[in-house]
């Protein structure tokens, strides 16, 4: 049996022993090193070239993203970082993914359930990060286009709807895509597996970015061309029609497929109201399986559908189950899928 080996990069002790814990109650894993500060770390990950390294967003003496920026081109290893709650941990954070951090998780609240989530998410990040190829995501995220939108000619779009669902490795992902599209798209709505807080501000970093209308979605608003709508965190986003016209609906309703939002949850609203053959469906790098089969069921009623290909993805986990149960249409590289989205919205 392999055992593969962790390194803990975190100021507060009590903290550090917590995720010691949690690593090493898998078998398949043994924490080598502690650090307190990145300096320390830095030495650590020499001593004992760990396979993945967990990292606090706030850190004594050098900031985390920081040193993440100085580490990653030298020691190109996978790092989960550890993040706050607030709107200033959740900007860090991004700024985190941005450098090329593999993916995060939200401290816990200290409730026993908040606990076992964290630990269970931690574990699985844990083992989809081991073959993460850090310095191909570091090419591509300095690659991402941050120009505005360009200016095109109004182009007709037969299709309503783009549905799009992600998770590890999505926040970059989203970007790419949406850097293609302009002003006149169908609606959007997207799915990326998300804490509270972090939603919103990932919407608003979007919005600047792109120039584009991005907003996180809010309960009971009318779904028009033009506008994306990113799911808020720990709510189902899906689409309610009332009359002729087609509405945002935010549910509270169980986790699917581990999460909330689920992209099965949108995939599948799509489909109950029938308006799969109106919808372009893409699903994009993410652990798990989430949304692969919403998105089967939307291209067989219809719906023309793209998954993101192996070699561009972070994890090829919700791409993989989609493509492997016939649910993708075209899989592409990362690169590829915004305007491939956009001829097949002309359909």
């Amino acid at each position: 049996m392999t055992v593969y080996k962790a390194l803990i990069v975190d100021d507060q002790k009590s903290v550090r022993s917590m995720i010691r814990r949690w690593i090493e109650s898998d078998p398949n894993w043994k924490v080598v090193a502690e650090a307190s500060n990145p300096f320390e770390a830095r030495d650590r990950i020499l001593e004992t070239n760990p396979d993945v390294m967990t990292l606090d967003v706030h850190m004594p003496e050098m900031d985390g993203i920081e040193f993440l920026k100085k580490l990653l081109p030298q020691y190109p290893l996978p790092v989960i970082m550890f993040s706050s709650h607030t709107t200033e941990g959740a900007s860090t954070t991004f700024e985190a993914l941005e450098a090329g951090a593999f993916d995060f998780l939200a401290k816990p609240s200290g409730t026993p359930e908040s606990l076992e989530e964290t630990k269970a998410d931690l574990l699985e990040k844990l083992n989809s990060a081991i073959g993460f190829n850090v310095q191909s995501n570091l090419i591509r995220n300095t690659t991402i286009l941050k120009a505005k939108p360009k200016q095109e000619s109004i182009i007709s779009y037969k299709r309503k709807f783009i549905l799009i669902g992600s998770s590890t490795g999505g926040t970059n992902a989203i970007r790419t895509v949406l850097s293609s599209f302009n002003e006149n798209m169908p609606a959007t709505l997207i799915v990326q597996h998300m804490p509270q807080n972090f939603t919103l501000l990932f919407a608003k970093r979007l919005k600047s970015e792109l120039g584009l209308e991005i907003r996180e979605a809010q309960n009971h608003e009318l779904i028009q061309s033009g506008t994306v709508f990113i799911a808020p965190g720990d709510f189902h986003l899906t689409i309610q029609k009332i009359g002729t016209e087609y509405f945002t609906k935010l549910t509270k309703a169980e986790k699917q497929n581990g999460h909330r939002p689920s992209v099965d949850a949108l995939f599948e609203s799509a489909e109950a109201l029938k308006i799969a053959d109106q919808s372009v469906g893409a699903i994009l790098t993410g652990m798990g399986g989430d949304g692969a089969k919403g998105l089967l069921k939307l291209k067989n009623s219809g719906c023309l559908t793209v998954g993101q290909n192996k070699d561009t993805s972070v994890v090829y986990g919700m791409p993989r189950v989609a493509f492997e149960m016939g649910a993708v249409g075209y899989q592409l590289p990362l690169d590829q899928i915004g305007e491939k989205i956009k001829a097949l919205a002309q359909l």
